[in-house]
């Protein structure tokens, strides 16, 4: 089968080409198993060679992931989160010129004493959601929210509820109604996925997952939201800057210095 080629280029970068053309014109999308090596070559006309360098140009490139006895698949490139902001999970995605949609796994009221387990100290409603990218599953999200939140929230609790809405967005709802989140405290984590994570997400076990645990207050200090989240691994990334300050002995002195008791 013939093949776009470009002059004095090396073959395995004219392969290398039109596996990249075929990823963007979606002809392969993120989790697809590429075609075997074999396959490849009879393709494309070349030696495996040339198919073997060609796979490692969009390996290094990061647009495919190898799993070891399985095949090399289109990879799920990551969510990409900037210092300081608080995107939600919609935002992001249509910044990076893909589709967002999601499916309802569960909802529910939540009594005090559930939401306690969560760390919200007063009832709430909470529904568990399959977050996707182009059609893929990319995170299982939690998201919690507390009943007096809610209850002035048509668009999630009640009668006129949209949440089972493919399109639906929690931080759309909130700019609609006037919910400003004023900030929020976050903390990231890594551990091995459990067998239902594995399930929704569609992935093999053992593979690593990201846990992304979020509260979000208002200007005064109410709880907007509590945000559960398992992404696949390596599919969420972020960047700080991290400072060295003249400070540091006074900080290394405080982190050892015993504290009386009250």
């Amino acid at each position: 089968m013939k093949f776009a080629r470009k002059a004095n280029k090396p073959r395995y970068l004219n392969v290398a080409d039109n596996l990249r053309d075929g990823i963007k014109s979606r002809k392969w999308v993120s989790g697809d198993l590429l075609p075997s090596e074999t396959q490849l070559c009879t393709q494309f006309g070349v030696s495996r060679g040339t198919v073997v360098r060609a796979i490692e140009v969009l390996l290094s490139e990061g647009l495919l992931q190898r799993r070891q006895g399985v095949g090399t698949f289109v990879a799920r490139p990551a969510l990409h989160r900037m210092p300081g902001y608080l995107l939600g999970f919609s935002e992001t995605v249509r910044r990076q010129g893909r589709s967002p949609t999601h499916r309802v796994v569960s909802e529910s009221e939540l009594s005090r004493a559930e939401a306690l387990q969560f760390g919200c100290d007063e009832p709430a409603v909470i529904f568990k959601r399959i977050r996707l990218v182009d059609d893929v599953p990319w995170a299982i999200h939690n998201a919690l929210i507390p009943l007096a939140v809610a209850e002035n929230l048509p668009s999630i609790y009640g009668p006129e509820s949209r949440v089972t809405d493919a399109a639906f967005s929690l931080y759309e709802v909130f700019d609609d109604a006037g919910v400003i989140i004023d900030h929020a405290d976050e903390t990231i984590n890594v551990r091995l996925a459990t067998e239902d994570e594995s399930n929704l997400l569609m992935i093999d076990r053992p593979s690593a997952v990201m846990l992304v645990h979020r509260k979000s207050f208002d200007s005064q200090g109410q709880l907007l939201e509590l945000i559960e989240a398992v992404y696949l691994e390596g599919c969420y990334t972020y960047d700080t800057r991290l400072v060295r300050t003249q400070g540091v002995a006074e900080i290394n002195d405080a982190a050892t210095t015993p504290q009386s008791e009250a």
